[in-house]
């Protein structure tokens, strides 16, 4: 399958659909990520506050799903380690919303 080049793009609040496609050193932000299971690659890229949205199928015994889950999995722990532990205000916030008012 002969797969379309994104080289050096950025990606911006838009929904990009990763099957089918090569992105390489490419930046996504605030976008939301389609994978089907069809060939894709992704090289050096980086994912800002990414949503994704994964259609794929895991057969039963089958290793080769186990090592795409994975490397997927890896993916996007990476992408999530090159934030900011905690997000500005985010464990204030957290932690007055769980609580009843007046208690």
């Amino acid at each position: 399958m002969l797969l379309t080049k994104q080289e050096g793009a950025t990606f911006e609040n838009q929904t990009v659909y990763i099957s089918g496609q090569a992105f390489i050193r490419c930046k996504f932000v605030n976008c939301t990520l389609v994978l089907r299971e069809t060939v894709h690659h992704l090289e050096g890229c980086t994912f800002e506050r990414c949503n994704w949205h994964v259609d794929w199928m895991l057969l039963w015994g089958s290793p080769e799903s186990l090592r795409e889950v994975k490397g997927l999995l890896n993916l996007l722990e990476q992408a999530q380690q090159q934030l900011p532990a905690t997000p500005p205000g985010g464990a204030e916030v957290a932690a007055t919303q769980g609580s009843p008012s007046g208690q």
